[in-house]
């Protein structure tokens, strides 16, 4: 499983994303607004191949999940979570 976030300083959801994906033990690679794209909104949305206004923005596997609540329901729909996020 390739997971890729895309987040910012100072966010919440991308920081209980990271958290949710390491309770899972899953590893990722995180692409940050400010330091792999150098603060470029463009770049970042070009990466992601999509328009978004909100951050973390989550791939897995090439396919854009979306923000942190839709990787809850990912992993919900699995078993491994909970509706909260809490790992089972």
């Amino acid at each position: 499983m390739t997971i890729i976030i895309y987040s910012k300083t100072n966010c919440v959801y991308c920081t209980k994303a990271k958290g949710l994906l390491k309770n899972l033990r899953l590893e990722y690679t995180e692409k940050t607004l400010e330091g792999t794209f150098g603060g470029s909104v463009e770049k970042l949305l070009e990466d992601i191949g999509k328009n978004v206004r909100q951050m973390p923005q989550i791939k897995i596997n090439g396919d854009l999940i979306g923000g942190y609540n839709q990787l809850v329901e990912y992993f919900e729909k699995q078993g491994k979570v909970n509706f909260k996020g809490e790992v089972k």
